[in-house]
């Protein structure tokens, strides 16, 4: 694991990559066959039966190349694997969320976010805020459901979580319940900090797993969600009981932009 001066330095630099959180452009909605996606060359066509991913179809003189292969004719993206260019800066890949399994994601190299990006602001790292916690598995298969930014008032996506995290707070038992993403548990929360000290959506963190079943909440590590970089992103909002009633002075803090 990378220690935490690593992971804040790695965390500035990967938000401003060429395919960062402040280079998403577009997550254009791909749900029928032959869809244009904006300005942008090809045909763009979901997969069938279920799976995630695109069809990409295009002629040699558009100009396409998938993962550096010049692109005439057809083929396949599947989500968050093959990486689609369309210029020097302009670059795309298959991806989905709960709800939307056929989404193109367009980033901008030199978008307006990355040029004045100035970094993101940390609380002093505090050992007091690395809590243990207890892991509560569910039955297989178990599914939350939880509201996103960008979506309609009473609109929710179905995500899976396995079970719950409880942690002791001054005496004080809570219970979170985190997501699926990958293969980590993320707990998308908010505390009194949000909107004052800390972005207003909330934070997120990832639920670190010991060896005997127990997890640890290293709440250093708290991190900003990919909204807060891009409002093309569309993130999963803190549901009520995991609202926390005190302030996290841990983590990060907000995106720091020049004016």
């Amino acid at each position: 694991m990378m220690t935490l001066e690593e992971w804040r330095l790695y965390r500035e630099q990967s938000v401003a990559g060429e395919q960062g959180d402040l280079a998403l452009i577009g997550l254009f909605p791909i749900n029928e066959p032959s869809m244009t996606a904006g300005q942008l060359p090809g045909r763009w066509s979901p997969l069938s039966n279920g799976e995630l991913g695109l069809t990409v179809e295009a002629a040699a003189e558009e100009g396409i190349t998938v993962d550096g292969k010049p692109l005439e004719g057809t083929t396949v993206l599947l989500a968050d694997r093959e990486l689609v260019r369309f210029s020097a800066d302009l670059t795309a890949a298959a991806t989905e969320q709960p709800g939307s399994p056929h989404l193109l994601a367009l980033w901008d190299a030199k978008a307006e976010a990355i040029s004045r990006y100035e970094g993101i602001s940390f609380y002093p790292s505090d050992d007091n805020w690395i809590l243990p916690a207890e892991w509560v598995k569910e039955e297989d298969g178990r599914v939350i459901a939880f509201t996103h930014n960008a979506d309609e008032d009473g609109v929710a996506r179905i995500h899976q979580s396995p079970g719950d995290i409880r942690f002791v707070k001054d005496g004080v038992s809570y219970t979170l319940t985190p997501f699926v993403s990958g293969d980590q548990l993320i707990v998308v929360f908010g505390d009194r900090t949000n909107g004052k000290e800390t972005y207003g959506l909330g934070r997120m963190l990832i639920v670190q797993m010991n060896d005997n079943g127990a997890a640890t909440l290293d709440f250093n590590r708290a991190f900003l969600p990919p909204c807060a970089f891009s409002y093309h992103f569309n993130c999963p909002l803190p549901p009520a009981h995991n609202r926390l009633p005190f302030d996290i002075q841990a983590g990060e803090k907000q995106v720091r932009f020049r004016e």
